[in-house]
């Protein structure tokens, strides 16, 4: 009598298991964001300013898509489930988290879902249509889309790695990011997805046309943005503090804003 009432608890114990995960996963299901942004980029986008306590916190009706492919609560470092970075303990606050809070406070979307695959000193030639680095978005990109989903945006910030190059007006490279852009339309099938991508904070001549290439997103590319880094400042001369990058979340979400139309 003591095996069978030990069998009964045991079953009912794996039943009582068995549908809890039904319903988380019911809820996880229910919960599960239609309108999805990419992050990409370099060492700015996936954040490198000192985390507070604030950070930690979850941003209500925003989700992160996880490194096992699932939707969790969106808080910092957000760049820690990246499928190309370093090491997770240079992994902190970045601008996706800012960005999240001022978007979902308007309520114009809800659930906010945002995909974030950054690597620290990058250059373009990485990122273009075809590498490794281009394939993880879309593979991840794709993978949170499911059947219903959609990736309605796609952040950039990157451009470190290249102010040495020898490209008047960075014509080439502007020419490597249009490749990037019009790929990731035709990859995630959406002709109208938003691109936008942050200016750098560095105070080198070169970085003045750099600016004003990243500025003819504004003019030559339909959807197509970029976000002003006046104002802003640097903890080491490269790497956005955590008020800028709080700043700069504000300033793509104000852009994404002017652009995002259901």
């Amino acid at each position: 009598m003591k095996i069978k009432l030990k069998n009964v608890g045991k079953c009912f114990l794996n039943y009582t298991i068995l549908i809890l995960g039904f319903q988380i996963n019911a809820q996880s299901i229910k919960e599960q964001p239609k309108e999805i942004i990419l992050l990409i980029g370099q060492s700015n986008m996936a954040g490198r300013a000192e985390m507070i306590k604030q950070d930690y916190q979850v941003v209500k009706n925003a989700f992160l898509f996880d490194s096992l492919n699932r939707w969790v609560p969106l808080k910092s470092p957000l760049n820690i489930h990246s499928s190309i970075r370093k090491e997770a303990s240079i992994q902190r606050f970045n601008l996706g988290h800012s960005f999240a809070k001022e978007v979902i406070a308007d309520g114009n979307i809800n659930p906010l879902g945002l995909v974030v695959n950054a690597k620290g000193g990058t250059k373009i030639d990485q990122w273009i249509p075809g590498t490794h680095f281009f394939k993880e978005a879309l593979r991840r990109g794709k993978s949170a889309i499911g059947d219903q989903g959609k990736i309605i945006a796609t952040f950039w910030l990157q451009g470190e790695g290249n102010l040495g190059d020898k490209d008047p007006k960075f014509a080439i490279y502007f020419k490597k990011l249009k490749s990037i852009i019009y790929t990731l339309r035709k990859e995630f099938n959406n002709e109208k997805m938003i691109f936008i991508a942050s200016e750098l904070n560095k105070n080198r001549p070169e970085n003045e046309d750099f600016k004003k290439m990243l500025d003819r997103l504004n003019t030559e590319i339909p959807h197509g943005a970029s976000v002003k880094s006046a104002g802003t400042s640097t903890y080491d001369g490269t790497h956005y503090d955590h008020k800028s990058l709080e700043v700069l979340g504000k300033r793509f979400a104000i852009k994404f804003k002017e652009l995002y139309k259901k």
